[in-house]
Formats: C-alpha cells, sequence, structure tokens
C-alpha cells in the first residue's frame, strides 16, 4: 500500500494563512517556509499553488530580492493564480522592474573565494591536491599520505560529495521538518529559500528544474511514495538513495546492474581511479561499493528493508524479482552506511537573536547537521584520536584543512568519533571497537594524552591570548576579518606546535575552527 501523505488544498490553505500572519509581523524567514509547505501541499491545478508564489513574491520584493520577486510572480501567474487579481501582480512587477533599473539592489552573492586547494590538483581528480598519494599496507589497508611538508591551514581536498540525502529528522539540533522546506532534497542547495515542490509528495523541494528533473529521472520515483518514513529512517535514507540512484546508471534495469557487478566482481576502484574512463557514474559507484566488502551475512540487519520495500508495488515487484541481488547489494550499503557515510553541516538564513536575548549573548558557533553523504576521498582518511586535518563543510562541499604540521611522508588522520581531549582513552577505544571494529593505537592513545580538565599549561600569557579571541569569534561577523584570525592562528600554532598538546594548544585549535565557520557563514539572513 502507497504509504503517503498526499496533497491537501485543505492543509495548503491553513500553511499560507500562517505564512501570511508570519509575513505581517515581518518574520519573512518562517512566512516563506511556510509559503514553501503551502506549496507542497497543494494540489495539483488549484490555485493554492499559484497563491503561494504571489506571497512568496511580496517577501521577497520587501526583503529587496527583485530578480526572486520577479520570477515568484511568473511562477504565480502560470500555476493559476487568479487572473482577477492579475493586476496586484503586474503592479509589483512594474515597481520591481524600476528598483531595479533606478537602485543597487541587493548583493546575494555568498560565494567565498577562501576555499581554494593550496596546491595543485591531480590531473585527473582535480579537487584533491596533488601532493597526496594513496598507499596500502597490512596494517592500515588504504591511507592517505602526503610526499610534501604541510603546514597548518593548507587545504589538500575540496570534495563534492557522491551520494546525498537531505535531514529531516529530530535528532540533530532545530532543522528537523522545516528543512525539507528550505532546501533542495537533490542537491541541499537553499537557495534563498526560493524552491519549486514535486507534483506527488508533500516533502521534497528543489532549487530549480534541473534539479528536480535529475531527481525524478534518477530516483525520487521510488522515494517518493514513502518520502515520510524515509526522511525519519536515519541512515536507512542514504543506504536506499544509493541502492536507487544506482538502479538509475542502468536505466532503471535491473539485470544490465546485476551483470554490471558481477563482471567488476574482482574490481576494487578508489577515487584516484574513478575518472580514468568515460564511464564516470559507473565508476564512482565501483568506488562506493568498495568502500567495504560483505564477509559476514547478516539477514536481521535487512529486516528494516524488507519492510520498506512491501510498501509500494514498484518496490515489492524489485524485491520479489531480485531478492538476492538487492540483498547482497543492500550488505555492502548497510557497512558503508554505519562507517563511510559523512554528515554535512551548514548555516540556516534564519537570523537569529532580534528578540532571544540569549541568543545574542551565545549566538551559535556550530552549523546544524542537514544532510548526511558519501564522500569517496574523506572515506579512505583513517582515525587518529589526535587528527591532522579537519573537515569543514561549505555548500556541500567537504573540505580537509591541515590542523597540525605533517611531515612527508607522513599520514593524513581523520577523527571518526571524540579527539583525546573530550574523552578518557578506554571510553574512546571501546566506542572505536564496537563502531568500527578496531583496537586504536594512535599517538594519543599510546601515550594516553590526558582530557581537557588535566591538561598542562605551558605558557600562561598564550593561554590568556586564546582564550580572550575564543570567547570573541562567536561574534565575529566580518568573513575578511575572520580569514584574518584565521592565518595569524595558523602562524601562532605551527611556532608552539613542538608543545602539544598543552591546553593553550587545543584552545588554539577551537580557535582556528571557529574562525573556519565563520568564513562559511551566509552574509545574507532573513529576518
Amino acid at each position: 500500500m502507497e504509504s503517503i501523505l498526499r496533497k491537501s488544498n485543505k492543509i495548503s490553505e491553513a500553511c499560507r494563512n500562517e505564512g501570511n500572519r508570519l509575513y505581517i509581523k515581518k518574520k519573512f524567514f518562517d512566512a516563506i517556509l511556510k509559503y514553501n509547505e503551502s506549496l507542497c501541499y497543494s494540489e495539483n491545478k488549484s490555485e493554492n499553488a499559484g497563491m503561494a508564489y504571489a506571497n512568496r513574491s511580496a517577501v521577497y520584493f520587501e526583503m529587496k530580492l527583485y530578480k526572486n520577486c520577479l520570477r515568484n510572480i511568473e511562477l504565480a501567474k502560470s500555476h493559476n493564480y487568479p487572473e482577477k487579481n492579475f493586476h496586484i501582480l503586474n503592479k509589483r512587477e512594474e515597481k520591481c522592474q524600476n528598483l531595479m533599473k533606478n537602485s543597487q539592489t541587493m548583493n546575494n552573492d555568498d560565494e567565498v573565494n577562501f576555499f581554494k586547494l593550496s596546491y595543485e590538483g591531480h590531473k585527473n581528480l582535480t579537487s584533491v591536491a596533488n601532493c597526496l598519494e594513496l598507499k596500502y599496507d597490512k596494517k592500515y589497508g588504504r591511507h592517505i599520505v602526503t610526499n610534501k611538508d604541510l603546514s597548518v591551514g593548507d587545504i589538500v581536498a575540496i570534495e563534492d560529495p557522491v551520494f546525498q540525502v537531505i535531514k529531516a529528522d529530530d535528532r540533530y539540533s532545530t532543522c528537523y521538518n522545516s528543512n525539507v522546506y528550505q532546501r533542495c532534497s537533490n542537491c541541499l542547495n537553499e537557495n534563498l529559500l526560493d524552491l519549486i515542490p514535486c507534483e506527488s509528495c508533500t516533502k521534497t523541494m528543489f532549487c530549480s528544474e534541473k534539479c528536480k528533473n535529475y531527481s525524478q529521472s534518477n530516483y525520487h520515483k521510488y522515494e517518493c511514495p514513502i518520502i515520510d518514513e524515509l526522511l525519519q529512517s536515519g541512515i536507512k535514507h542514504i543506504i536506499l538513495k544509493i541502492l536507487f540512484e544506482s538502479i538509475s546508471i542502468f536505466n532503471h534495469n535491473i539485470e544490465n546492474f546485476k551483470r554490471f557487478i558481477n563482471d567488476h566482481s574482482e574490481t576494487n576502484l578508489t577515487i584516484f581511479q574513478t575518472f580514468i574512463s568515460s564511464k564516470k557514474r559507473e565508476n564512482l559507484l565501483l568506488a562506493t561499493l568498495s568502500l567495504s566488502s560483505v564477509t559476514e551475512q547478516n539477514e536481521n540487519s535487512l529486516e528494516d528493508f524488507i519492510k520498506i520495500f512491501q510498501k509500494t508495488s514498484t518496490l515489492k515487484l524489485l524485491w520479489k524479482d531480485h531478492m538476492g541481488f538487492i540483498s547482497g547489494i543492500l550488505q555492502k550499503l548497510i557497512i558503508i552506511g554505519n562507517r563511510d557515510i559523512h554528515g554535512i553541516g551548514s548555516w540556516s538564513l534564519r537570523q537569529n537573536g532580534i528578540e532571544n536575548h540569549e541568543e545574542l549573548k551565545n549566538p551559535s558557533q556550530y552549523q546544524q547537521i542537514i544532510g548526511n553523504a558519501c564522500f569517496l576521498f574523506s572515506s579512505l582518511l583513517n582515525h587518529s584520536c589526535a587528527p591532522n586535518i579537519k573537515r569543514l563543510n561549505y555548500k556541500n562541499k567537504n573540505i580537509i584543512i591541515v590542523s597540525r604540521p605533517i611531515k612527508a611522508g607522513q599520514q593524513l588522520f581523520d577523527s571518526y568519533r571524540q579527539n583525546f581531549n573530550l574523552q578518557v582513552k578506554e571510553e574512546r577505544q571501546e566506542n572505536l571497537l564496537k563502531h568500527y571494529g578496531f583496537k586504536c593505537d594512535c599517538e594519543a592513545c599510546m601515550n594516553n594524552w590526558p582530557i581537557n580538565s588535566q591538561l598542562k599549561v605551558i605558557d600562561e600569557s598564550l593561554l590568556e591570548y586564546v582564550w580572550e579571541s575564543h570567547d570573541e569569534l562567536p561574534y565575529l561577523i566580518d568573513s575578511k576579518i575572520a580569514e584574518k584570525r584565521f592565518r595569524e592562528y595558523c602562524i601562532v600554532f605551527t611556532k608552539h606546535h613542538a608543545d602539544f598538546p598543552s591546553a593553550e594548544l587545543i584552545v588554539l585549535q577551537e580557535c582556528i575552527s571557529n574562525c573556519l565557520l565563520s568564513i562559511t557563514k551566509p552574509s545574507f539572513q532573513f529576518p
């Protein structure tokens, strides 16, 4: 039975009325979210969609986002907005055009030029610095080393996700539920909240016709009837997304998919080999599946997926005809989902602290988790409780930045769980063994480095300096100042690195991280 809450003009109208109430109060961010929800519930060929687009255009006009205003006026007229009221839109359109001619409109280009590779990229893998090499040994398996000395602050990878899903469950921060009405479900772009809805389900929006067409051609037809359930399913959502997109690579022909996998059963690709041939999507799929191999079948892990495949006639038929093959692929993807999926962090365009004075005192310095993604290069990085790189999200990219000096020939290490200074050795090792199957023997574990409360202070004056900086950074809104501070802190950290770990250097690492986060914050926000 199809398990989807279908369109409802009654709900659509209620959402639009709530949006109007918020608009009157000049809560424009919340108003547009309600107009977007109204769009998602609007029944096909009803005037509700046209009304929502028209109301959204009014918000964009107030915000001086005139291009967005004009686009929504056009959308309203093409989506059954009552012709008797066209004069309202025509008047707003004329005002927009005159204002665009006679005044400088708001600049909403939030593109940050700071994030560029510090070295040339590989010939076939331009997103990764060419000083990084893939190595293999018995202890570490596949891992990444550098053939050059790397300095703190070097950017060595700017990676796009291979597969990604929007996040809407309530386990992270404050972005649940409304996240589906403020981001494109395909590329996760916020697009100034200027989104268009799926024509069938009520929890999917797109930033453009291009994303909408790609989604519906490749995977959304499978997830659309069960999208509410998938959005609340945690890691299962991206596991199924990878499966559905994989099927689409072979024109939705499972037999072709099956033959391809059988023909490449011994192939073990990484991201470094995926661009050598013209079959980019197929190679990216192989590299994804190569992240893990199934050594033991666990039928219990498939129970929830089997239930999901009984939800729609399309999925039920797929399972009935190809149960063995799909089970095998899912077994691999479950392992990958549990070990190799990264959260994507981002900022909301909501302007905080206007009514809540506590937020002014304690502004957020952390991104929200707005999606999950598979990053093929990042998944090759091994763990250390004292990592020498930091991962940062900008838009939906994963940016890898050197956080401690790395000598030529040394390995790059990420952190899968808590760093050494946040959790005692025994608890860290227990968690890593439980979730990743290895006992950590990194330098922090081997030397039993202390947690924050037990760290030694080497330089009192440096500690005072970094704490003063640490307390100021949450209020820093100028990205250029953040860039300058970032470079200063990197130089100071390098100068004192011989004292690591010390209390002042741990705080300084956090200052460096907070500078990077400040650089990614959007300059434009809605009230």
